[in-house]
Protein backbone atom coordinates (compact mmCIF):
# COMPACT_ATOMS: atom_id res chain seq x y z
CA UNK A 1 0.00 0.00 0.00
CA UNK A 2 1.30 3.60 -0.69
CA UNK A 3 0.84 6.72 1.36
CA UNK A 4 1.48 9.82 0.15
CA UNK A 5 2.15 14.04 1.29
CA UNK A 6 2.00 17.02 -0.87
CA UNK A 7 4.27 20.15 -0.30
CA UNK A 8 4.36 23.62 -2.16
CA UNK A 9 6.82 26.13 -2.64
CA UNK A 10 8.08 28.44 -4.41
CA UNK A 11 11.44 29.18 -6.03
CA UNK A 12 13.79 30.65 -9.22
CA UNK A 13 16.42 28.74 -10.90
CA UNK A 14 18.08 28.45 -14.18
CA UNK A 15 19.97 26.24 -16.42
CA UNK A 16 22.92 28.12 -18.24
CA UNK A 17 23.50 25.41 -20.45
CA UNK A 18 19.99 25.42 -21.93
CA UNK A 19 18.98 26.50 -25.50
CA UNK A 20 16.09 27.90 -24.56
CA UNK A 21 13.83 30.13 -22.23
CA UNK A 22 14.91 27.93 -19.08
CA UNK A 23 18.41 29.52 -19.74
CA UNK A 24 17.17 32.41 -18.07
CA UNK A 25 16.29 32.97 -14.39
CA UNK A 26 12.75 31.69 -13.79
CA UNK A 27 10.38 31.26 -11.12
CA UNK A 28 7.90 28.03 -10.41
CA UNK A 29 5.34 27.44 -8.32
CA UNK A 30 6.75 23.68 -7.41
CA UNK A 31 4.49 21.12 -6.08
CA UNK A 32 6.06 17.58 -4.52
CA UNK A 33 4.39 14.37 -3.90
CA UNK A 34 6.18 12.09 -1.77
CA UNK A 35 4.73 8.55 -1.42
CA UNK A 36 5.95 5.86 1.01
CA UNK A 37 5.51 2.07 0.39
CA UNK A 38 5.20 -0.62 3.19
CA UNK A 39 2.64 -2.80 4.70
CA UNK A 40 0.06 -1.29 7.20
CA UNK A 41 0.76 -2.28 10.75
CA UNK A 42 -0.84 -3.74 13.02
CA UNK A 43 -3.27 -0.73 13.62
CA UNK A 44 -3.92 0.01 9.98
CA UNK A 45 -0.99 2.30 9.32
CA UNK A 46 1.80 2.60 7.19
CA UNK A 47 3.48 5.80 8.58
CA UNK A 48 1.95 8.65 10.62
CA UNK A 49 1.27 11.68 8.10
CA UNK A 50 2.73 14.11 10.77
CA UNK A 51 5.99 12.13 10.74
CA UNK A 52 6.52 12.71 7.00
CA UNK A 53 5.72 16.68 7.52
CA UNK A 54 8.40 16.55 9.91
CA UNK A 55 10.48 14.75 7.69
CA UNK A 56 10.06 17.20 4.74
CA UNK A 57 9.22 20.30 6.23
CA UNK A 58 12.51 21.97 7.01
CA UNK A 59 13.77 21.07 3.51
CA UNK A 60 10.59 22.83 2.28
CA UNK A 61 11.31 25.59 4.69
CA UNK A 62 14.92 25.82 2.96
CA UNK A 63 13.88 26.12 -0.58
CA UNK A 64 10.66 27.97 -0.04
CA UNK A 65 11.35 31.98 -1.92
CA UNK A 66 14.65 30.65 -2.71
CA UNK A 67 16.60 30.81 -6.10
CA UNK A 68 17.83 27.30 -6.65
CA UNK A 69 21.67 27.40 -7.79
CA UNK A 70 23.63 24.86 -8.77
CA UNK A 71 26.99 24.46 -7.42
CA UNK A 72 28.65 24.55 -10.81
CA UNK A 73 27.06 28.19 -11.02
CA UNK A 74 29.47 30.02 -9.74
CA UNK A 75 28.51 33.41 -11.23
CA UNK A 76 24.97 33.31 -10.23
CA UNK A 77 25.89 31.90 -6.51
CA UNK A 78 28.89 35.13 -6.26
CA UNK A 79 25.92 37.63 -6.96
CA UNK A 80 23.24 36.05 -4.21
CA UNK A 81 26.48 35.88 -1.80
CA UNK A 82 27.19 39.64 -2.74
CA UNK A 83 23.50 41.11 -2.46
CA UNK A 84 23.05 38.46 0.61
CA UNK A 85 19.85 37.25 -1.02
CA UNK A 86 18.58 33.83 -0.12
CA UNK A 87 19.32 31.01 -2.23
CA UNK A 88 19.12 27.14 -2.13
CA UNK A 89 22.41 25.72 -3.46
CA UNK A 90 22.35 22.18 -5.47
CA UNK A 91 25.16 19.89 -6.10
CA UNK A 92 23.99 19.41 -9.96
CA UNK A 93 21.73 21.67 -12.31
CA UNK A 94 18.54 22.78 -11.00
CA UNK A 95 16.36 20.02 -13.13
CA UNK A 96 13.02 18.75 -12.18
CA UNK A 97 14.80 15.15 -12.52
CA UNK A 98 17.74 16.40 -10.93
CA UNK A 99 15.68 17.88 -7.77
CA UNK A 100 13.34 14.71 -7.70
CA UNK A 101 16.79 12.70 -7.40
CA UNK A 102 17.67 15.14 -4.37
CA UNK A 103 14.68 14.63 -2.36
CA UNK A 104 14.68 11.17 -2.70
CA UNK A 105 18.76 10.86 -1.92
CA UNK A 106 18.05 12.91 1.12
CA UNK A 107 14.13 11.76 2.42
CA UNK A 108 16.12 8.02 2.42
CA UNK A 109 19.58 8.83 4.01
CA UNK A 110 18.09 11.23 6.32
CA UNK A 111 15.30 9.57 8.17
CA UNK A 112 16.52 6.20 8.04
CA UNK A 113 15.62 4.95 11.16
CA UNK A 114 11.97 6.13 10.92
CA UNK A 115 11.66 4.78 7.39
CA UNK A 116 12.70 1.07 9.05
CA UNK A 117 10.34 1.75 12.16
CA UNK A 118 7.50 1.72 9.80
CA UNK A 119 8.60 -0.78 7.45
CA UNK A 120 8.76 1.59 4.55
CA UNK A 121 9.93 -0.88 1.55
CA UNK A 122 9.54 1.96 -0.87
CA UNK A 123 9.89 6.29 -1.37
CA UNK A 124 8.49 7.65 -4.24
CA UNK A 125 8.49 11.48 -5.49
CA UNK A 126 7.25 13.34 -7.85
CA UNK A 127 8.14 17.06 -8.24
CA UNK A 128 6.27 19.47 -10.69
CA UNK A 129 7.86 22.53 -12.06
CA UNK A 130 4.04 23.23 -13.71
CA UNK A 131 0.37 22.02 -13.44
CA UNK A 132 1.33 19.74 -16.24
CA UNK A 133 5.08 18.89 -15.98
CA UNK A 134 6.59 16.28 -13.88
CA UNK A 135 9.23 14.25 -12.56
CA UNK A 136 8.85 11.06 -11.44
CA UNK A 137 11.30 8.63 -9.03
CA UNK A 138 11.14 5.90 -6.70
CA UNK A 139 13.95 4.16 -4.82
CA UNK A 140 13.84 1.19 -2.65
CA UNK A 141 14.59 1.37 1.12
CA UNK A 142 17.55 -1.06 1.99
Amino acid sequence: MIVAKKFKWEAAHRLPWHIGKCKQLHGHSYKMIVEFEGEPNENGMIIDFNDIKNMLDPLVKQIDHATIISKNDIELKEIFEAKQWKYFLLPYDSTAENLCAFFLETIINENKQVLKENNISKVGIKIFETETAYAYSTKLVD
